[in-house]
């Protein structure tokens, strides 16, 4: 009798598929040799609690309601606060590693990448019970107009009857590529683009983007309340969210530009989390016993030039570029602007990143040397110094781009001030180098792409980008080869590459690295030192998920 019980038992777990990535146990999909995927598993909250209390955020410029549709991504990770609010996507960035499963729970690759496969989560439905399936996913991806759009569109192998995306069922989906994309799971993955995040299909059709914009829905923690475009934006827990219920009832997120407003907001209350404090209002976050701050490193500042291409700019001379480096104080721009929280650096990509240079040995942070500088602007034909029409600094921090003007002044180069609102400034620097006038123009920039290097230069240094800012023979050719490689190292090699040329022609000037201050006020739970774990998610530049943030009533 024991003996038949064990044979049984034994059978059984035999019987059992093996998990993949750190999913839960499934059977394949797909046959032959597969990839090695690291997906983690999301942590799922094992009770359900009831959602309390008013949860106040402050967000550091204008509010825009087009990024409430991911169809439509930015460029700027300033979407992902509301993809992670309103939406939810197969694959995303959580505590648990860059790539987690969330309405996947199972995903495979063949070993050369031309088929990716993923089985989605039993039961899952939008916030109106509509079931979200595979139809939906489809949907999601055929008709993504947002960034990187043509990359997965002419991936996929439009010869099939298909179209390239096959339904095996509700749950289960499978792409098929023409090529190896080994670089799909970094860009589908809902960290650097819109396509990731699954909207429903049914309620899509029937509103329009347009109408999608105005009231968004998805499957996220938090239903869309209202909106005040620009100034406020009001969300609910859904208590239907598949991982857990969030943990405050109402959510509202405000537009607030002046960093002293968003000081007092936390110090009396109205706020509960502000992000962006830097500059004259770090050092009251700091001295406050009330408030708790965090750093929260994103990625490297650095200025651009987009209209150098052109032969009568000035720019189109590397030593005018190479002056305005050599130009700026770094370390005193940190101080005066981060406490010196902020490391200097000499890439404009962040040392988290893989294939990022990410070392003084593999690119030394460049000198400070205003002579040297003024005779290189006088060897270009400037010496009597260069008058640009603007500097565009990256909203709110206008009185860092002041500090970049006041370094450029003392070595002759005269420029005014540009401020954007938010939203202007990432429309305008979403179409890349045509999105600014003229070509005297300095845009400073932060950029940080979760995934890895490859998708910083894909997206601002390739002539193929609708969103770049250098297109240049050597970096295009190393480029081609590195997508067309099915080899990691190559690959590898090819990305660091053409960073060197970036920093070391001076397309891109890198300055220090940002520390992204985000400050909490006292009901935000736990108490003391606690709330640095919602600043888990790796290379992530807001503190999601938002369903596990609590607040004292």
């Amino acid at each position: 009798m024991l003996t038949g019980v064990l044979i049984l038992l034994v059978s059984l777990v035999l019987s059992l598929p093996l998990a993949w990535g750190g999913a839960v146990a499934t059977k394949p999909i797909l046959s032959g040799p597969l990839a090695e995927l690291s997906i983690k598993d999301a942590m799922v909250e094992p009770t359900r609690g009831v959602p309390k209390g008013t949860f106040t955020i402050a967000q550091h410029f204008a509010l825009d309601p087009t990024w409430l549709d991911p169809q439509d991504h930015i460029v700027a990770l300033t979407q992902q606060h509301y993809d992670y609010l309103v939406h939810d996507a197969l694959i995303k960035t959580m505590s648990q590693g860059l790539f987690t499963y969330s309405l996947a729970e199972h995903a495979e690759a063949t070993a050369d990448f031309r088929k990716v496969a993923f089985r989605l989560r039993p039961g899952l439905t939008f916030q109106d019970g509509h079931p979200l399936t595979t139809a939906d996913v489809a949907w999601t991806y055929q008709n993504y107009r947002g960034v990187s759009a043509k990359v997965f569109k002419d991936k996929l192998d439009a010869s099939r009857a298909d179209g390239g995306i096959e339904l095996v069922d509700d749950r289960t989906i499978i792409f098929h590529f023409k090529e190896p994309f080994l670089g799909f799971l970094d860009l589908y993955n809902g960290a650097s683009t819109g396509i990731g995040w699954i909207v429903p299909r049914h309620y899509y059709q029937q509103v329009g983007p347009a109408g999608f914009k105005e009231r968004p829905m998805g499957a996220g923690p938090f239903k869309f309340v209202s909106q005040q475009a620009g100034v406020q934006m009001v969300f609910e827990a859904w208590e239907g969210y598949w991982r857990k219920t969030p943990g405050v009832k109402t959510l509202i997120v405000k537009g607030v530009r002046d960093p002293s407003a968003r000081l007092a907001g936390l110090q009396t209350g109205e706020l509960d989390l502000a992000y962006g404090m830097t500059g004259r209002v770090l050092k009251p976050v700091m001295r406050d016993p009330k408030l708790r701050w965090d750093p929260n490193f994103t990625g490297p500042w650095w200025l651009m030039f987009p209209g150098y291409q052109e032969p009568d700019s000035p720019f189109h001379d590397k030593r005018v570029r190479q002056a305005i480096s050599l130009a700026l104080n770094r370390r005193f721009l940190s101080q005066q602007e981060t406490e010196g929280v902020g490391p200097p650096v000499g890439n404009w990509i962040g040392p988290e990143y893989t294939s990022a240079l990410r070392t003084p040995e593999d690119l030394p942070v460049p000198e400070t040397n205003p002579g040297k500088a003024k005779q290189l602007l006088a060897e270009a034909g400037y010496p009597n110094g260069l008058d640009l029409e603007w500097l565009v600094p990256f909203p709110p921090y206008y009185d860092y781009g002041e500090r970049i003007l006041t370094d450029l002044r003392a070595v002759g180069i005269r420029a005014r001030l540009q401020t954007l609102e938010g939203p202007v400034f990432r429309s305008k620097t979403g179409q890349g180098r045509k999105g600014y006038e003229g070509n005297r123009t300095i845009v400073k920039n932060i950029g940080p792409r979760p995934g890895g290097a490859k998708d910083s230069v894909g997206v601002y240094a390739t002539c193929g980008s609708p969103t770049t800012f250098v297109c240049e023979p050597a970096i295009q050719e190393r480029w081609a080869r590195h997508e067309a490689s099915t080899d990691p190292a190559e690959r590898d090699r090819l990305i660091k590459e053409i960073q060197r040329i970036i920093v070391q022609e001076y397309y891109f000037v890198p300055i220090y690295i940002n520390p992204f201050v985000h400050a909490v006020g006292p009901r935000v739970l736990p108490a003391g030192e606690g709330f640095h774990r919602y600043w888990d998610p790796p290379q992530a530049p807001y503190p999601y998920p938002w369903e596990d943030w609590q607040v004292r009533e």
